[in-house]
């Protein structure tokens, strides 16, 4: 009979004492307690929303964690990436919490993301359905920019400058000053002194190869064997993320050349 009168609980809605008092015609024995219900549990989640390159925070990406019992319950980011998301569900010790960007091109095109997190007990139920109040903060979320396709050649950006002097340092002018892999060139001013500065496919130059060449004979006071010296570059400056990678330097550098 007990079998019987929850089976028509389920299946009805109706009190199972009520409906099997009626159709046994006695009450149920008080001894005899039975409790139906959905286990549920309170939970809230804080965390921010940041982008994974820069590390600066994004607004307006909706949170959403897909409750089976509720449905979807979401929230935006604000202005500096918070987020709060909460509610109630099914117990778990964890939540699968959804990252989308719906702002269109508001902040950029960012990748959807699902994590999963885990909660912490931070309050008991009433030891019946429900079973209590758990929690998450501090979570970082990091998304990745959906960057437009581009099409380029990636570069960095050098500058080298020095001297050029004979083995009695004094200065030779007209020397000229090229880079390996450069075909623009820079030849020395009268005390000697160069600055080349160009472009080269790369993603990055820590070596820069310099040839050293006289090419007018004994005007500048003798003829002077060819040199090929490589100079340690030094980065001075981020490139834009894109093709640019970056500027590359080296200063001070003092280059002798012999007489033939």
């Amino acid at each position: 009979m007990l079998r019987f009168c929850r089976w028509a609980l389920a299946l009805l809605g109706i009190s199972a004492f009520d409906s099997c008092a009626v159709m046994y015609g006695s009450p149920i024995p008080d001894d005899i307690f039975a409790m139906y219900g959905t286990p549920t549990m309170e939970y809230r989640v804080s965390g921010k929303v940041a982008d994974s390159r820069t590390g600066e925070p994004i607004e307006g990406i909706q949170v959403g964690y897909r409750n089976l019992s509720n449905g979807p319950q979401t929230t935006l980011t604000t202005d500096n990436g918070e987020f709060v998301v909460e509610g109630n569900g099914y117990p778990s010790e964890n939540i699968k919490l959804q990252f989308e960007d719906i702002d269109e091109e508001h902040n950029g095109w960012y990748f959807p993301k699902e994590i999963e997190v885990d909660l912490v007990k931070a309050e008991n139920g009433d030891g019946a359905w429900f079973t209590g109040i758990y929690v998450a903060d501090g979570v970082l979320v990091e998304l990745e920019a959906d960057q437009p396709a581009e099409y380029g050649v990636p570069i960095v950006e050098f500058s080298v400058r020095g001297r050029v002097v004979d083995s009695e340092s004094a200065p030779i002018e007209n020397i000229e000053v090229t880079a390996a892999n450069h075909y623009e060139s820079v030849r020395t001013a009268a005390d000697g002194s160069f600055h080349l500065t160009g472009e080269m496919t790369g993603f990055e130059l820590n070596e820069l190869t310099l040839r050293f060449v006289d090419t007018d004979g004994q005007d500048n006071g003798g003829e002077f064997e060819e040199r090929i010296h490589t100079v340690q570059m030094i980065q001075t400056g981020p490139g834009d993320g894109k093709w640019d990678n970056g500027d590359y330097n080296a200063e001070y550098l003092e280059i002798t050349l012999r007489k033939k």
